[in-house]
């Protein structure tokens, strides 16, 4: 079986990081973050958040600065990457480990919050990858993805992404329309993301909602409650 994403990611060299470092800098991938963090924030006023294919850090970055006392954890596939995210982090408590959601060492039942952002369409093995996140999340709590979608309005996120792009640099106005595209071409449609977590134990609590992250409107918002054990 090919890698959906992980392959390439897991031996990421620095230059590779950095690179993708200065494509998450555009106003547009700062605003999701700004627009994400309080909308998680308000599901937790203290415990232990994990942010999953954390990358350079700039979601705990802003959770931390609205939200101090939260409890912040990383995970990434790419060690380029957590150590990036340790700089961008330094003076920041924060648990940042190079590893795979699909098989972890955290304990069960150990989060309160577990989200996920932008990454969850390159899962090798996503059902395997939800059953983990399952496993680690506290009882009466939840997992939040946010992902993008194939089957968005393509004039409208058309339209949306030629003005956002007037506000960056010509570096950036060149090389994110095309990571972006690649992306938007790998990524889930709706249905399939719900087909996929009909196979786990999120299957019956599951609620999948359509919003707009950085000015665009491609994106989902998956959120996966943990029922308490009978």
């Amino acid at each position: 079986m090919s890698s959906r994403g992980e392959g390439s990611f897991v031996n990421l060299p620095r230059f590779g990081a950095r690179l993708y470092d200065i494509l998450t800098q555009t106003k547009a991938i700062q605003a999701q973050f700004r627009e994400i963090t309080p909308y998680l924030v308000s599901q937790i006023s203290h415990g232990r958040l994990l942010d999953v294919g954390t990358g350079p850090g700039w979601l705990l970055l802003e959770i931390y600065r609205l939200n101090p006392e939260i409890e912040l954890f990383g995970l990434d596939i790419s060690d380029s990457m957590v150590q990036l995210a340790k700089k961008n982090l330094s003076g920041i408590r924060a648990d940042l480990r190079q590893g795979n959601i699909h098989n972890t060492n955290y304990e069960s039942n150990f989060f309160d919050v577990i989200t996920c952002t932008g990454s969850f369409y390159l899962w090798d093995h996503p059902v395997e990858c939800l059953e983990e996140i399952h496993r680690i999340l506290r009882d009466n709590q939840s997992a939040y993805l946010f992902e993008t979608y194939r089957d968005f309005d393509n004039g409208e996120f058309r339209q949306t992404l030629k003005a956002n792009l007037q506000k960056e640099n010509l570096l950036r106005r060149l090389i994110t329309p095309f990571f972006l595209k690649k992306q938007l071409k790998m990524t889930y449609r709706t249905d399939e993301i719900a087909e996929i977590v009909r196979h786990t134990s999120f299957a019956d609590t599951c609620a999948i909602d359509k919003i707009t992250l950085g000015g665009l409107p491609i994106w989902l918002r998956i959120t996966l409650p943990k029922k308490q054990a009978a």
